[in-house]
């Protein structure tokens, strides 16, 4: 069924269940699917829709795995080619789209190209340099990606930067380095593969990034020689920190409460080979004020909840779920 509401300045249009589109009208701005499943475009299905501002074709209402949105192929991004207006394009949690044209990189007034979780990607463009305005791009849970593409550190617009891949591939040439001259970014998440090579000083250069306040750094290791010697410089204004998979039993020197900035809210550990919170040591000073911890699948972690409040006594929430020695807790000052 199609649902069309007309507005003053907007006309937007919404995919239910599973249809073949084909629209006559030239003045659509939107286009948002509200809860199909099955995407079916006929030919030249955007030749007349020269306005596009926003397309949303993947996950938006319900942003959930069991939400399954599939196209029978990638061929209907080609048309994208002539929206030279379109500022938000959406393909979150598609499955199907194997690779991208290289047209899409060439819509200079995108803002916000969401792509997570479109699990079958597996190659972009060559160069992404040329959405000189995109301030968004969200790579994350696109596992198959094994490189970024070429000219990624010239996105100096950049604000949130999700799903960026060390890559083990001699393909991949990009290191957190490469990322200095991102001055506005704000929200940024890493993933390091399996195989890939990154230098004890590399974390360094997240120095430059002043403006950063969300970090995520995933590791798909393991091994001492990710976690030994490897310091990673959290900004003074960081607020919120999310390590994943992190390969060390022991906690880091980096990551102790006396290191962490006075601007950290929130520390999130999931997965990984830490056994234990416990540094050796307990610091009463006011130096950090994190306020909220989870703790998740850490299947060699004992959690000790009175120890947990005593690392850091601004605690204000606490989670934690399927640990060594506890299943579930949530406690709540």
């Amino acid at each position: 069924m199609k649902r069309i509401r007309r507005e003053k300045k907007c006309r937007k249009h919404s995919l239910q269940k599973s249809l073949r589109l084909g629209l006559k009208s030239t003045h659509w701005r939107a286009v948002f699917n509200v809860g199909a499943s099955y995407l079916n475009f006929g030919p030249q299905w955007m030749a007349k829709m020269k306005q596009l501002e926003v397309l949303q074709l993947g996950r938006w209402l319900h942003d959930s795995p069991k939400h399954h949105i599939e196209v029978d192929s990638e061929e209907f991004l080609k048309e994208l080619r002539d929206q030279k207006h379109l500022k938000y394009l959406s393909l979150r949690g598609i499955s199907r789209i194997f690779e991208l044209p290289p047209s899409i990189f060439q819509l200079e007034r995108l803002a916000i190209l969401d792509l997570k979780a479109c699990h079958n990607l597996e190659t972009l463009p060559n160069d992404i340099s040329s959405l000189k305005n995109l301030r968004q791009l969200d790579l994350s849970q696109c596992y198959l990606l094994e490189r970024m593409p070429k000219g990624i550190e010239k996105l100096i617009n950049l604000e949130v930067l999700k799903g960026f891949v060390i890559g083990s591939s001699s393909k991949s040439s990009y290191q957190i380095s490469d990322l200095a001259d991102l001055k506005n970014l704000e929200r940024l998440s890493i993933h390091i593969e399996s195989g890939a090579v990154i230098d004890e000083k590399e974390f360094e250069s997240l120095e430059e990034l002043s403006k950063l306040e969300h970090l995520k750094i995933s590791w798909g290791v393991s091994g001492k020689r990710y976690t030994d010697g490897i310091q990673i410089s959290l900004l003074s204004n960081l607020k919120k920190l999310h390590l994943e998979g992190f390969p060390g039993e022991s906690i880091p020197r980096w990551l102790e409460p006396s290191n962490l900035p006075k601007s950290l809210k929130e520390l999130n550990l999931t997965g990984g080979k830490l056994e234990s919170m416990d540094h050796g040591k307990l610091d009463h000073s006011d130096s950090c004020k994190l306020e909220i911890v989870r703790l998740k699948y850490l299947k060699d972690l004992n959690v000790d909840p009175e120890k947990l409040q005593a690392l850091f006594p601004s605690l204000r929430y606490v989670e934690v779920k399927d640990v060594q020695n506890l299943q579930h807790l949530e406690w709540i000052k």
